[in-house]
């Protein structure tokens, strides 16, 4: 049995792929990760896009250059590569169907494989860390402007010019109505309400017995669900913190 065994940092649950769907989605990501007792596991991803965000972004991909792969905003085979260099993921499926909806499932021996720490980032919190603490375990899901970019390697996407416009480390200290207006302006009207009214909605089912959670609800006898507003990762004006506690 082992006692205050740490396994630090790689790994992002509650927004695997929201990173990428950040400025794309318009209100429906929808996440699911099944979590076995040893850590390994599946998470799977659905997202539907708004048909207005596709269009715009298209236009101001062919006005600045920075084209999209065949017409299409998520490129496929980067996430796959990205996948496939990381020896801790299986990818199952992964669907692009014509830019409108996106599915992906991944099989993980250990949750923090889901996405490497950067060395860059070896000084900052990992987004998620696994702890053990002799039968008890506790994942903590931790996301802020200093470590978000650690999702590049498996959506290289967030570095583009076209992403960073409008994600959270080129609108540090912009606050949320600021945010809005401007993309009422960007998207016309409706585009403000549209992004706030966005959730990301992850659903993470426990092999074993859960202890307590935070910043989520529960939504089954093992079963926590967290929701994060659209705003807050794009703004990452504070840390997104949430855990679970189980056994």
């Amino acid at each position: 049995m082992k006692t205050n065994t740490k396994k630090t940092g790689k790994l992002i649950i509650g927004v695997l792929l929201a990173g990428v769907l950040v400025i794309l989605s318009s209100c429906s990501v929808k996440q699911e990760i099944n979590l076995r007792a040893d850590g390994s596991g599946t998470a799977s991803m659905t997202a539907e896009i708004d048909e207005t965000l596709t269009t715009y972004l298209q236009s101001l991909a062919e006005l600045t250059g920075e084209e999209t792969t065949d017409g299409m905003l998520f490129n496929v085979d980067d996430i796959r590569k990205g996948i496939e260099e990381n020896p801790g993921l299986r990818l199952e499926t992964i669907e692009n169907n014509e830019d409108k909806l996106i599915k992906a499932v991944v099989q993980f021996d250990d949750i923090e494989a889901l996405i490497l720490q950067s060395e860059e980032n070896l000084n900052n919190k990992q987004i998620i860390s696994f702890n053990e603490n002799g039968s008890e375990k506790e994942i903590k899901i931790y996301i802020d402007i200093d470590n978000f970019l650690d999702i590049a390697p498996l959506f290289p996407v967030v570095e583009e010019p076209l992403f960073m416009t409008f994600g959270p480390i080129e609108n540090q200290g912009l606050t949320e109505e600021d945010y809005l207006e401007m993309m009422e302006y960007a998207l016309g009207d409706g585009g403000g309400a549209l992004i706030k009214e966005s959730m990301i909605t992850t659903s993470i089912n426990i092999d074993g017995t859960l202890i307590s959670q935070t910043g989520g609800k529960i939504t089954g006898k093992n079963a926590v669900t967290f929701e994060t507003p659209l705003i807050r990762l794009l703004l990452l004006d504070k840390p997104i913190e949430y855990s679970i506690k189980f056994k």
